[in-house]
């Protein structure tokens, strides 16, 4: 059973310089795919985890380069996250832990097949599972206008913006995380299921179409049906327009209870400059097994902006409103630096407004092998 690491700051500034001593200098390419292709791993992200428009147009071809010898290597890469919070955890968790210590197993079985597997062997301090696993295939040739590609497995829901994996602050997007009533659905769990995908992520205009089991991991409820979600996207030069629709349903005391999200996104990216908003409406027929509808809203705008090649910084506002918690809303305020090729250092600060105000203090430490 994994036991957390309490750290005192000492501790935990001797652990980062551990880590940091611990780091392979001479090194090109961390990851399995910047081994395979003799990268940096600045080649596809700007300040790990964040993608560049290299790495998603390398994404979008199914992790491969068209026309590149790719090199054997074992695919296996690992990413792991110290945290220190100056809030009190609920479970009782110390304030400075071993946050996150992912596995992520991923190649190509075909030239247009591949395979990821993520594996939190700690997430949250605790024991954790496995996030996404899943197989994709593209129909089409590299050369096609309009490439078609099918997944499926366990995956995170195609949204405008990544709510986990891609994320580079500690503190969850509140909208990504809501939940309406006795509803257990919320944007941030992987489901299962299969998606389609017609059209390139990084230009242009794409579609992508899943059916879901309905269910949802670790509620206890029963899987009802399959829950379905579309979501388009359109990219003008430096704007993209997003928006998407989940529905389904999920057992109620008297009837299930069907419902529905939607939302719509707009990202602007220019320069050093990027700002993400999203808004969202819902639905839901059978709040809380009284046969009463029930609307809920909510979003979030984020600002970023790279001072130079190693520092950014990020501010986001976000707030919720649901018949049973009210409107909740954040202030999320962070300052990241790419410590090496392959680690990034952040710090961050949290204003809360659901019930009392809190104020949080969040410091990570994330490194790639």
């Amino acid at each position: 059973m994994f036991v957390p690491t309490r750290f005192t700051p000492a501790a935990f500034a001797a652990a980062i310089a551990v880590a940091l001593a611990g780091l392979p200098r001479g090194a090109l390419a961390i990851p399995y795919f910047a081994h395979e292709y003799g990268l940096t791993c600045q080649k596809c992200h700007s300040v790990i985890p964040r993608l560049n428009e290299f790495g998603l147009s390398f994404m979008d071809h199914g992790y491969a380069l068209p026309g590149a010898t790719a090199q054997a290597v074992f695919p296996l890469s690992m990413k792991f996250n110290l945290a220190y919070s100056s809030q009190p955890d609920p479970s009782g968790l110390p304030k400075g832990i071993v946050d996150e210590v992912e596995l992520f197993l991923a190649g190509k079985m075909s030239p247009r097949t591949n395979y990821f597997i993520e594996q939190y062997v700690v997430d949250g301090g605790v024991p954790g599972a496995i996030r996404e696993a899943w197989i994709a295939n593209r129909f089409t040739p590299d050369s096609a206008k309009i490439p078609v590609y099918l997944q499926a497995g366990s995956f995170t829901l195609p949204l405008p913006v990544d709510p986990e994996t891609l994320r580079e602050t500690a503190q969850h997007y509140t909208l990504f995380d809501q939940t309406v009533g006795a509803n257990p659905f919320n944007f941030f769990d992987p489901k299962n299921g299969i998606e389609v995908r017609a059209g390139y992520a990084d230009h242009g205009l794409s579609i992508r179409l899943a059916a879901l089991q309905g269910h949802d991991k670790q509620s206890g409820i029963p899987t009802l049906g399959l829950d379905q979600m579309l979501e388009a996207q359109q990219i003008f030069g430096p704007i993209m327009l997003a928006a998407y629709r989940y529905s389904g349903r999920r057992p109620a005391a008297l009837a299930p209870d069907r419902f529905w999200r939607q939302g719509y996104g707009v990202i602007y990216t220019q320069g050093r400059w990027e700002s993400d908003t999203i808004l969202q409406t819902g639905y839901d027929g059978d709040f809380n097994g009284a046969r009463r509808a029930a609307l809920s809203s909510g979003g979030f705008t984020q600002l970023r902006y790279e001072f130079d090649r190693r520092l950014f910084a990020l501010a986001r506002y976000e707030g919720t409103c649901d018949p049973g918690r009210g409107f909740a809303r954040d202030l999320v305020g962070e300052l990241g630096y790419r410590v090496s090729r392959n680690s990034r250092f952040t710090a961050e600060d949290v204003v809360q407004h659901a019930g009392p105000t809190t104020n949080t203090l969040n410091l990570q430490y994330t490194a790639a092998y």
